[in-house]
């Protein structure tokens, strides 16, 4: 029984986060980790207006009789120097949390939460399989062709709101047969 479990929790984590390494630690989950929590001291008024510019907005479907699944973009600066990423809501979703990938000691890739994000002129920030991504929990069963509306939410730029594509694969990428 406890076998079972572990294969599908594995699962879980393979699915929802790419399937670059297995996850550990899905089960913490909306237990707050410091790291996330973290206070983080406001932005400077550069007197510039950040306009954040999303991308490439997708959610992978839900894995079989799970009601958690993961959501990816790209943001980038049209304008501005800096600007951050506090929050991601998306609609009928429980909660969205943002995830990322740390190296645990015995060797293992563990997903973990992650503190809001910067987005810089220096490049984009980039949520995608195997890096940072949303976990999405609470959802309705959504599958490849469903679109869903959310908001990321900018310290600086406020809310934006965005389409997340529901598809099995990062726009652009074609299977090779």
């Amino acid at each position: 029984m406890r076998v079972t479990g572990l294969i599908s929790l594995l699962a879980l984590g393979l699915t929802a986060c790419g399937g670059e390494a297995p996850e550990a630690d899905h089960a913490m989950a909306g237990h707050g980790h410091s790291e996330a929590s973290a206070e983080l001291a406001p932005l400077p008024d550069d007197g510039v207006m950040p306009v954040v510019d999303v991308r490439a907005v997708w959610m992978r479907p839900h894995p079989g009789g799970r009601d958690v699944t993961a959501a990816y973009f790209t943001a980038r600066l049209s304008e501005g120097a800096i600007d951050r990423l506090v929050e991601a809501r998306i609609a009928g979703a429980g909660r969205v949390e943002m995830h990322g990938h740390s190296m645990n000691d015995e060797g293992m890739m563990q997903m973990h939460q992650i503190p809001p994000q910067d987005v810089t002129d220096a490049g984009p920030l980039v949520f995608t399989p195997g890096g940072r991504h949303l976990m999405v929990f609470g959802l309705d069963t959504v599958v490849e062709g469903d679109a869903v509306e959310g908001v990321l939410v900018f310290e600086r730029s406020g809310e934006v709101p965005v389409t997340f594509q529901v598809r099995n694969m990062a726009p652009g990428q074609v299977t090779d047969y």
